[in-house]
C-alpha cells in the first residue's frame, strides 16, 4: 500500500511490550519511528542505545510538543491510556495505536471514545488478533455457513486473568462472531489454587488483582458461549464454535483446526446423533513475527488517508472493558445475570488489568 507521505510516529513507553510495538513500526513502509517517551531514565537510556536515530523524551507531553508527530503509539499500562489519548487528540495528532488494555474502567473508556470522536483522530485498538489471518479465516468460516447457523461454543485459556487475557479473547470472539455480548453470567477466582497447580512467581500475584473466571456469555445474534479461564486450566488457548451443520475447534497458538461438518444443516434432534465427518480446514497458520501488529499499523495509516473505519476501533476497545466489568459485577452478585450495555452508575467500577 502506497502512502501520500512518510508518517512520523512517536511511541509512549519503552517497557517490554512497548519496545516490541516500536520494533514493529520498523517494518512498515510509509512510516518512520522518530520519537520515544518514557518516564523512567533507564528505559530512556535503553531506547537511545537501541534506537540511536530516534529522539527520546522524558514525558509524552514533551514529545507531543516537540516531535511534530502524525501518529502516536501508546505502549504504557492501561491506567495511563485515557490521559495520553486526551493529550494526543488535543494536540491534533491524526492517528493513535493503543496497546491493550484500553483502560481500567468504563469512565475512562468513554472519555477516549468521546475525545477521538470530537477530535477526528483515528484510533486503532491493539487487539491484533483481528489482523491475524487465522482469526480472519475463522470469522469468514462462520459468515460463510461452514458450520451452518452458529449456535453455541466454548473457550478456555491458561493463566487466568479475565482482564489481561480477556482483552484479547473477548475482542477476538466479538470479531469472529460478528456480534456483541448482551448478557454475562460469571464467577471470578483469585490467586492460584496450589492444591491443583504449582506456584508461579508472577501469576500468583497477578491473579489476586486480575482473577480467573468461569461463566457464560450470550451474544446479540443468539450465540451462547461457555468460558473457563480459571487458574487450573493448563491447556493452550482454545476456541470451539458449534452450529447446525458442524463444528470448528482451534487453538490460539498453532491455529491447527479440527473441522467437522455434515453436508447440510439440520433442525432435527434425531440427526444430532449421526456422525459428523472430519473435513479439511485450510487458511490457518501460527503467529509470524509482528505480522498482525504491522497489519494494524497499515490499517491505521489507510484510515487516516481515506477516512475509512478501522478494523479495530475505539468502540471495540470499550466493548471489551464492558464485558470484563460485567464478569466482576456478576460474580459480586453471586453469579447473577448481568445485562449489557451496563448502566451509567458502574462506569467507575475499578479493574486491575495489566
Amino acid at each position: 500500500m502506497g502512502t501520500s507521505r512518510e508518517y512520523r510516529v512517536g511511541l509512549v513507553g519503552y517497557g517490554g511490550r512497548a519496545r516490541q510495538l516500536g520494533q514493529a513500526w520498523l517494518g512498515v513502509s510509509g512510516a518512520k519511528l522518530v520519537a520515544v517517551a518514557d518516564l523512567k531514565p533507564d528505559l530512556r537510556d535503553k531506547a537511545q542505545t537501541e534506537l540511536p536515530d530516534v529522539a527520546v523524551y522524558e514525558s509524552h507531553q514533551a514529545m507531543l510538543d516537540q516531535a511534530d508527530l502524525d501518529i502516536v503509539t501508546i505502549g504504557t499500562t492501561g491506567y495511563f491510556h485515557a490521559a495520553i489519548t486526551h493529550d494526543t487528540v488535543a494536540k491534533g495528532i491524526r492517528g493513535i495505536y493503543c496497546e491493550k488494555p484500553m483502560t481500567c474502567n468504563l469512565a475512562d473508556a468513554d472519555q477516549m471514545v468521546n475525545d477521538c470522536k470530537e477530535g477526528g483522530t483515528v484510533f486503532v485498538m491493539g487487539h491484533q488478533r483481528r489482523y491475524h489471518p487465522s482469526i480472519i479465516r475463522l470469522r469468514d468460516a462462520l459468515r460463510n455457513g461452514e458450520i451452518g447457523r452458529p449456535a453455541h461454543g466454548y473457550m478456555y485459556w491458561a493463566s487466568g486473568r479475565v482482564g489481561s487475557n480477556g482483552t484479547h479473547f473477548f475482542d477476538a470472539l466479538n470479531f469472529i462472531l460478528d456480534s456483541q455480548p448482551v448478557e454475562v453470567v460469571g464467577r471470578v477466582g483469585r490467586g492460584l489454587d496450589l492444591t491443583k497447580v504449582e506456584d508461579h512467581p508472577v501469576y500468583n500475584t497477578r491473579l489476586v488483582d486480575d482473577p480467573g473466571a468461569m461463566g457464560f456469555i450470550t451474544y446479540a445474534n443468539g450465540f451462547r458461549l461457555a468460558l473457563d479461564c480459571m487458574n487450573d486450566v493448563l491447556l493452550p488457548y482454545t476456541y470451539l464454535f458449534c452450529g447446525t451443520k458442524g463444528r470448528i475447534s482451534v487453538d490460539d497458538v498453532t491455529f491447527e483446526a479440527d473441522y467437522r461438518a455434515r453436508d447440510a444443516d439440520t433442525r432435527s434432534h434425531r440427526d444430532a446423533w449421526k456422525p459428523v465427518p472430519r473435513r479439511e480446514f485450510g487458511g490457518t497458520g501460527p503467529w509470524v513475527g509482528y505480522e498482525s501488529e504491522q497489519g494494524a499499523y497499515r490499517d491505521l495509516i489507510h484510515c487516516i488517508e481515506t477516512g475509512d473505519k478501522p478494523v479495530s476501533t475505539v468502540e471495540d476497545g470499550r466493548s471489551v472493558i464492558e464485558t470484563i466489568t460485567a464478569f466482576h459485577l456478576s460474580s459480586d452478585a453471586g453469579m447473577k445475570p448481568v445485562s449489557l450495555p451496563l448502566p451509567p452508575e458502574v462506569r467507575n467500577y475499578p479493574l486491575k488489568v495489566h
